[in-house]
């Protein structure tokens, strides 16, 4: 626990604790970054899955490095949330759990961005079954990371004693 501990003293861990600023930055930005990735990837998921059909699915590969500024802003901001209660957070099992779960999320995302570079070739213009398949499985994902990050913040961090 040693580097958690020095995390927990760094310069940024203070300013997100300790400052005016520090905290609703972070959150806000987290905030902004979970909006823009989970947000456009969940559109992705579901055109992929027949909805929005007006849309073509090269207009949707265009969304998705945008998704990808905004998985980039919640590293960033997640980051800044974690090490100023690294030592808490490491133990949290719903933390841990959320976690996996935004990797997974980003994982989906990242094995269907070149699946959609490819819709031009699917018959009918029809996605395969293994494509519509880890669409679902990647809006489970995304629900289930905001529903356990929430469960961290508002319901472990108050029990445990932490939190804002």
């Amino acid at each position: 626990m040693g580097f958690l501990t020095w995390l927990e003293a760094s310069g940024l861990a203070e300013w997100v604790r300790m400052s005016t600023a520090g905290y609703p930055t972070v959150i806000t930005l987290h905030a902004i970054g979970m909006a823009i990735m989970v947000g456009l990837c969940v559109i992705v998921d579901l055109r992929l899955l027949g909805k929005f059909d007006g849309i073509p699915y090269q207009a949707m590969q265009r969304l998705l490095p945008v998704a990808w500024v905004g998985f980039g802003i919640n590293t960033l901001s997640g980051t800044g949330l974690f090490v100023a209660q690294a030592t808490m957070f490491a133990t949290d099992l719903m933390f841990i759990s959320k976690i996996v779960l935004v990797f997974l999320g980003a994982a989906t995302a990242g094995i269907l961005q070149p699946e959609l570079a490819r819709a031009d070739t699917w018959p009918g213009g029809v996605p395969p079954a293994r494509v519509r398949r880890i669409a679902a499985i990647s809006i489970f994902f995304w629900l289930a990371a905001i529903v356990t990050g929430r469960l961290t913040a508002y319901i472990m961090l108050p029990i445990l004693g932490g939190g804002q």
